[in-house]
């Protein structure tokens, strides 16, 4: 498990982020209708599928808290099918500190790495007991959506696997920024959507919203419109249901890409090559950091996803992803 006082400690004597965005009060939304806290269903008493939505795998990422509150505020039912919505790491959430901001992701490990089913039989964490409990919620569905944010401000992406169906609900979506594909059960096999689609009902779809930075307005704003996005084209809302624009200017450009590589931290003297933020494309054997030597990008069209804002030894310090236009 991570220590969860490093990430803290790493960030004394940074300037901290502007807080546009902050937690809200979810106690209402304890006591939900599923035998678990923080987990409300709704079902239609119509076939169709079963959609959960997820926000809060991390418990600093408000976004997807304000997405799902935003639904349960306005009394969203399903037209078909059934409706999950789950709070995740409100336990991590509750820790919140202005003065540590990041410091609230987890309580002992990161949420999105701990679905695995050795790891889910013999909880030992948190997080562990956390998924433990949610794991019949998941095995029921058959469309995941995990709303998250990142911690540099960079634009709003969607992660899933590099399948046809999966492909073809996003098609459907006319997401107009970054798509990165990976292989399900080789790139973080202890994902959420990895297990749900893997352990769940056959045909199980899964998608990561990546919404924007953490605490900015827009991220919520993002949350909201890919969350009825989704909803709608799973026939859950009506053809006239309000779909909020997206919280960020459409980049029609933006392209796919594919997951190739996840570089961890071997020393803690591991430092980037340049102050990367996200999405900045290498050419191959271009050095892009220091840490038991130099690294350097092993392919063409390397492209840096998600570098850490201060690696951590043994930590994902960044995701190498192929452009592919």
């Amino acid at each position: 498990m991570n220590n969860p006082t490093s990430p803290a400690a790493a960030e004394r004597g940074l300037e901290l982020p502007m807080l546009d965005l902050l937690p809200l009060d979810l106690s209402a939304y304890r006591q939900g209708n599923t035998g678990i806290d923080y987990c409300h269903r709704f079902e239609s008493g119509r076939s169709g599928p079963d959609v959960v939505i997820i926000g809060l795998t991390h418990g600093n990422e408000f976004c997807g808290a304000h997405a799902l509150c935003e639904l349960l505020e306005q009394d969203i039912r399903p037209l078909r099918g059934s409706l999950t919505l789950i709070f995740n790491n409100v336990a991590a959430y509750q820790r919140f500190d202005p003065k540590q901001p990041y410091a609230s992701r987890c309580v002992d490990e990161d949420g999105n790495r701990v679905w695995l089913a050795p790891r889910l039989k013999h909880p030992n964490s948190e997080e562990t007991h956390r998924a433990a409990r949610l794991v019949p919620l998941l095995q029921e569905a058959d469309l995941v959506l995990d709303l998250h944010s990142t911690s540099n401000p960079v634009a709003p992406m969607l992660i899933y696997p590099e399948l046809p169906d999966c492909s073809a609900l996003v098609a459907t979506l006319g997401f107009p920024f970054p798509q990165l594909l990976y292989k399900l059960g080789t790139y973080h096999p202890g994902m959420l959507i990895s297990y749900a689609m893997q352990h769940g009902r056959r045909g199980c779809h899964g998608l990561v919203a990546e919404c924007g930075a953490h605490f900015a307005l827009e991220s919520a704003q993002q949350a909201h419109a890919i969350t009825r996005r989704v909803l709608y084209r799973a026939g859950l809302l009506e053809q006239d249901a309000l779909i909020p624009p997206w919280g960020y200017e459409p980049d029609h450009s933006a392209g796919h890409y594919r997951i190739r590589e996840v570089i961890e931290a071997r020393t803690e003297q591991f430092r980037f090559s340049h102050p990367f933020r996200g999405f900045e494309r290498i050419a191959r054997g271009d050095v892009f950091a220091q840490d038991d030597g130099p690294l350097v990008a092993p392919f063409d069209n390397c492209t840096l996803i998600m570098p850490a804002r201060i690696p951590l030894c043994g930590v994902e310090a960044v995701t190498l992803a192929e452009f592919l236009g």
